[in-house]
This record gives structure tokens, C-alpha cells and sequence, in this order.
């Protein structure tokens, strides 16, 4: 069972050395669309915050439905419906984001390359949520990637 509460805490640490290290100044939204506002030009910035060993995986996790009954777009998905900017997969035990600022591109190429067959289903208290392990290198090319 996945632990929501325990996630929740391990992203706000993720998100604030994000804070710490993202090039650009970033405000805190308060709202649940996306995680920040970059200051100088307002685009809308989502995190998501991965806590595996990146040299165990050449693999990302993508959320494909934050709820599989409802349905409910997750991840990139969720982010585009929600008129996101910019998308940044983060590996924070290794300091390292992937910034993908073309979220209709990195969709259309989640669309290509993920295995419908495959969707992995982690059970939560209430709901149940899906997505797909995606190797790094079939998307590699759409984003920056960014170390400290």
C-alpha cells in the first residue's frame, strides 16, 4: 500500500532544494494545478519528485491516472489539462532534474512509446493510481537536464 502521507513529506524536502537550485526565482502556488510560478515570466511549473536510485533504473515513472476508476488525468497529462509550462521529473537522491518544457510533445511521445498492456497500478487508501515505466532514452531528447 502506498503510503500517501510518507510521499507528501519526501516531495515538500524534494521540493525545497528544488527551491534551493532552480535557475530562475520561484513563488510557492498554493493551489493543487501545478507546484510553483516561475517569477520573471509566470509559466507554471510542476515537480515531480522521485525518490528511486537513478542508477538502478533507466527508467521514469509517469502517472497516468492519479485515480484508474475515475479516470482522472496524473503526471504530464494532468499537467497539460491544467495549462502547465513546464514539467520537471526530479531525482532528488541524486540532485538531478529532467526540465521538459514542450509538455503536448512529451505527451504525444509518452502516447508513441508507452505499452497500454503495462500500466501499474498502485493501490492507495481510497483509490487506486496508474502509470508507466518509460525508459529515459525514448524521451531523452525533449528535455534539459539539470544537476547540482
Amino acid at each position: 500500500m502506498f503510503d500517501f502521507k510518507a510521499q507528501l513529506e519526501v516531495g515538500s524536502r524534494g521540493e525545497e532544494l528544488f527551491l534551493e537550485h532552480y535557475p530562475r526565482r520561484l513563488e510557492v502556488y498554493e493551489g493543487r494545478e501545478y507546484d510553483f510560478t516561475v517569477k520573471c515570466n509566470k509559466h507554471k511549473l510542476e515537480l515531480k519528485t522521485d525518490t528511486y536510485n537513478i542508477n538502478k533504473t533507466v527508467n521514469f515513472f509517469f502517472e497516468r491516472y492519479s485515480d484508474v476508476h475515475l479516470k482522472t488525468p496524473g503526471g504530464p497529462w494532468r499537467a497539460h489539462k491544467d495549462n502547465v509550462d513546464i514539467f520537471c521529473y526530479y531525482f532528488v537522491r541524486h540532485n538531478t532534474w529532467f526540465e521538459f518544457r514542450d509538455i503536448p510533445a512529451l505527451i504525444k511521445r509518452l502516447d508513441e512509446v508507452i505499452n497500454k498492456n503495462q500500466l501499474i497500478f498502485i493501490k492507495n487508501k481510497g483509490w487506486i493510481t496508474g502509470g508507466y515505466k518509460v525508459p529515459r532514452e525514448k524521451i531523452i531528447d525533449l528535455c534539459t537536464i539539470w544537476e547540482f
